[in-house]
């Protein structure tokens, strides 16, 4: 029996909201760190910043278990960025020694630690004018203001309820890794349409490129932008923060809106039933034998950094695949976020034909022409002009197994230097790499596993 939507949205309020002790304890927390704060600031011969709490949890919009406490250390413009990004860095450390510190990074350092179990933190920034930024995060202060002065109890209830649907449709989370909808993007989506079901019912019939705003807006920067949402900041509508998705998690989140739509379910809120059946769910034979995996050793570092570089460099790599004649049907990086990564690749054929056309200019274009028959005159099979009066040319291909030009690619360094990897990415792979074909053995690599899952499945 089909259950009606809000007698869904009544069961999943409760796995939202946060009990009346998990607040009690969030505030004790949260008015340690200050605490610490003040005092690690207050031993400074520097500058003492403003201590802002920022953040879901100073929105009161946080998922219930899984709340992080935000602190954003406003300075004055005047405060240099270099002082920004190492003696407010140093002084954040201090205010948490003796817990273990983790170095983030978004367009500037910060600093994340543990409490009791509850993720924290701090994030240098400026204190400035609306409109006047110095660095990103200068507009978190206003963003929590914004949220807080517009949401009441029904309203954060409603974020609530986005958020743990688009974590369960596993699209949520602003980071590199994830390219989905943050927490703010949430918030803003629930402003703009009114409540939760508004929001599916929009996202459902929206257009590639839609705009959505909540304030007043240039329309003829919106147009500019390109991304499957456009949703701007209501804090700073010359922001796109759509841009920050990718379009398979847009789509991803379109789909399970309409899906839940249709038919409502409480399965819709619950991630644990997803990786339950996920996990259940095992690749084509086939698929694998036409799958590709380059692991390699990487050194630790911040989650940040190491995937915007596993993502830009097996951006690369596919594209040299192609430029070498294999279709690469799906891409992806995967990575155990510790010391081990692989590049993983979907490929139409893992060998093709040995034989290459090579199409040239042109007979009118005489320059062109000679050129194009000096370099490959000689080494042809056959040349010849096509009915559109263009040359043509069949030789050899210098590479038609694709396992065999990725080692080859991979183990000499001269190639290895044109592969458009980060420098990175390139001096590991460089140090030692495995490649093989996904039908052999990976049980014994659960984030490889997964990572093959999500490569060669549509979730």
């Amino acid at each position: 029996m089909t259950m009606s939507v809000d007698l869904v949205l009544q069961r999943a309020s409760g796995m939202v909201t946060p009990s009346r002790a998990e607040v009690v304890r969030l505030e004790r927390i949260a008015s340690k760190v200050r605490s610490l704060l003040e005092t690690a600031f207050q031993k400074s011969a520097g500058v003492n910043p403003e201590i802002s709490l920022g953040g879901s949890y100073a929105k009161g919009t946080w998922l219930k278990g899984s709340a992080d406490i935000d602190y954003f250390l406003l300075f004055p413009s005047t405060y240099s960025r270099e002082s920004l990004e190492n003696e407010a860095i140093e002084r954040c450390k201090l205010a948490l020694s003796g817990h273990k510190i983790e170095m983030r990074f978004a367009e500037h350092p910060y600093v994340e630690s543990f409490i009791e179990g509850v993720r924290v933190n701090l994030v240098p920034c400026y204190k400035v004018e609306r409109g006047n930024w110095q660095s990103a995060a200068d507009r978190s202060p206003y963003h929590a203001r914004y949220i807080r002065e517009r949401f009441n109890d029904e309203m954060k209830l409603e974020a609530r309820l986005l958020k743990k649907f688009a974590k369960s449709s596993q699209v949520y989370g602003a980071e590199v890794k994830m390219q989905g909808f943050s927490g703010y993007v949430c918030e803003v989506l629930t402003l703009k349409f009114g409540n939760f079901k508004n929001v599916l019912d929009n996202l459902s019939k929206s257009s590639f490129s839609q705009v959505i705003s909540v304030e007043q807006y240039d329309k003829e920067l919106a147009a500019s932008f390109k991304s499957a949402l456009v949703i701007l900041d209501p804090v700073d509508t010359t922001r796109n923060l759509g841009s920050a998705i990718s379009t398979e998690n847009v789509a991803k989140l379109v789909l399970r809106s309409r899906r839940f739509l249709s038919r409502p379910s409480i399965s819709f809120f619950l991630e644990e039933e997803r990786n339950r059946r996920s996990a259940g769910a095992s690749p084509s034979k086939d698929l694998l034998s036409r799958t590709i995996i380059v692991t390699f050793r990487n050194d630790e570092r911040s989650v940040d950094i190491l995937w915007g570089q596993l993502k830009k460099s097996v951006r690369s790599l596919s594209s040299k695949l192609e430029d070498s004649g294999f279709n690469v049907l799906r891409e992806k990086a995967v990575s155990d976020e510790k010391g081990e990564s692989a590049f993983l690749f979907l490929l139409q054929e893992i060998k093709i034909s040995d034989l290459q056309v090579r199409l040239g200019p042109e007979y009118f274009r005489q320059a062109e022409v000679e050129k194009y028959l000096a370099k490959n005159g000689g080494r042809s099979k056959l040349v010849w002009i096509n009915d559109e009066g263009r040359f043509i040319s069949l030789g050899e291909r210098e590479g038609s197994n694709a396992l065999a030009f990725l080692r080859e690619s991979l183990s000499d360094k001269t190639r290895l230097e044109k592969l458009g990897l980060s420098k990175a990415i390139k001096e590991e792979i460089s140090q030692s790499h495995r490649i093989t074909l996904a039908s052999g053995n990976v049980k014994s690599k659960p984030w490889l596993r997964e990572g093959l899952r999500q490569l060669l499945s549509f979730e």
